[in-house]
């Protein structure tokens, strides 16, 4: 069998500017994300999906005969390619990328994406922009007495991890057992503390190299509440800032717990963080400190007047438009592009054209995964450049 392995990358945000200023080739450029699910064969997915497909572009009246022609081949294209795959271990999407004349591109995403296929003059990467600014990579250090691991969250998911590291930390003393190898009781504390220091100073500095390392942005703590004040002033200044959670340790904790206790800590402080820019940008509109915008029809204004820092993009955020076919320019309305006059088409998922749009100009993009109830009402929002 083919081994096509070399052919699937890992996402960056380089991939992603490339595919967003990606030459066209023709008319079409096909996206297909295959959510890959457990204990379901991915082949039979993706067939299932591209025959559904296939017969849903035959019976489509909106296509001539020769775009219906292309398509179904590119679509022919995908299943020789799904035929040869091998699946890589930490892939929970497969996305393949293609244009007419043009090889496929195929990356692997550690998150799960819902199964689509998108036919349009561009690649369809709403989805994946969302994964790449929405996820910060975290460093999660589960400190105990006289052990810790550190290990990696990315997406949410544990990417990685540090074998376990020990030290030898004496068990405190009581008083009775005071008399220990001729030490006083004070004096064998003072011993204790001591190895204690020296067992969180090493765990501090094995944090920062595994945080540079593995190029974190965050760091979580899982200690028991004397233990983490003290190895925070213990870590190197500019790491201390970056610390976004910390939750208690108990001993014994099994590793699976760990784990999920972590994880619970990213997503409160992915919670809170939203809920910042989300009163931030409702302020803005309000005119307390910046100047903020909401609604579709009043970021596309920005948009075009070049006026745009960040856009916010809500969870739930689905805009019929359309997108002239010559410049890309985005509107509510099917009416002649207003920058070059050209014909406009049909879009689906107007956040994806912005997307793209703010890829190619370089705005930041921020996707909401939580529920806003005073935000979602607009859907989206942008803050303007004095922000």
């Amino acid at each position: 069998m083919k081994n096509n392995n070399l052919q699937i990358k890992s996402l960056g945000k380089s991939d992603l500017a490339k595919l967003a200023e990606s030459k066209r080739n023709g008319e079409f450029a096909l996206s297909f994300y295959l959510g890959l699910k457990p204990d379901v064969n991915f082949r039979s997915e993706a067939n299932s999906i591209l025959a559904g497909e296939t017969e849903k572009i035959k019976k489509d009246k909106e296509y001539s005969k020769s775009a219906k022609k292309k398509i179904l081949a590119m679509i022919g294209l995908i299943k020789k390619e799904i035929n040869f795959l091998r699946l890589p271990s930490e892939a929970r999407t497969l996305v393949f990328f293609l244009r007419e004349k043009s090889r496929i591109i195929i990356y692997r995403v550690p998150v799960y994406i819902r199964s689509r296929i998108v036919v349009e003059a561009d690649y369809y990467i709403h989805p994946l922009a969302s994964v790449l600014e929405n996820f910060p990579n975290y460093a999660a250090v589960a400190l105990e007495r006289d052990k810790f691991r550190i290990f990696n969250i990315f997406m949410g998911k544990i990417e990685g991890s540090s074998d376990v590291s020990e030290s030898d930390v004496p068990q405190r003393i009581n008083a009775a057992r005071a008399d220990w190898k001729g030490l006083n009781e004070t004096r064998i504390q003072r011993h204790i503390e001591d190895h204690l220091a020296r067992h969180l100073k090493k765990a501090a500095l094995a944090a920062g190299d595994y945080f540079l390392k593995n190029k974190c942005d965050y760091l979580i703590i899982g200690a028991r509440k004397e233990y983490t004040a003290k190895f925070i002033n213990l870590l190197d200044k500019r790491l201390a800032k970056k610390v976004a959670g910390t939750w208690r340790i108990l001993p014994h904790y099994h590793i699976n717990r760990i784990k999920r206790k972590s994880l619970e800590a990213v997503n409160e402080y992915n919670r809170k963080m939203e809920e910042k820019i989300v009163k931030d940008l409702l302020d803005g509109i309000e005119g307390k400190i910046w100047a903020a915008v909401a609604g579709i029809g009043s970021v596309l204004e920005n948009l075009y007047l070049h006026k745009i820092k960040m856009f916010v993009i809500g969870a739930n955020c689905k805009e019929p438009g359309f997108v002239c076919e010559t410049c890309h320019r985005i509107s509510l309305l099917p009416v002649a592009c207003l920058s070059c006059g050209g014909k406009t088409a049909k879009a689906s998922d107007l956040a994806d054209e912005i997307i793209e749009e703010a890829i190619k100009n370089k705005i930041k993009i921020k996707q909401l995964f939580h529920s806003h109830k005073k935000f979602d009402r607009f859907g989206i929002g942008a803050f303007l450049k004095n922000y």
